[in-house]
């Protein structure tokens, strides 16, 4: 298979995208959890989103997305992320 082919067979398309927000030390982040529809079919892929940047956790595990939120938060300063 070519690099092309490779390429070609690891692209997935976004069906959905939800987007719920959420607060910790008075710093505002988000939860995205979009739906993905790969050659395997449809699949949810997570994040926590602050300034940018993002960190994958995982929707079904309870308080996982919150914990890598408040990890993404506290790896910032005025500076950027220092962590």
């Amino acid at each position: 298979m070519t690099a092309v082919g490779v390429m070609l067979s690891a692209c997935t398309t976004v069906i959905d995208e939800r987007i719920t927000t959420g607060v910790y030390q008075g710093e505002e982040y988000e939860i995205r959890t979009r739906t993905l529809q790969g050659r395997d079919g449809p699949f949810e892929h997570s994040s926590a989103v602050f300034k940018g940047a993002t960190l994958v956790c995982r929707i079904d595990s309870p308080g996982d997305c919150e914990k890598a939120a408040q990890h993404l938060i506290n790896g910032y300063d005025d500076r950027g992320f220092n962590r």
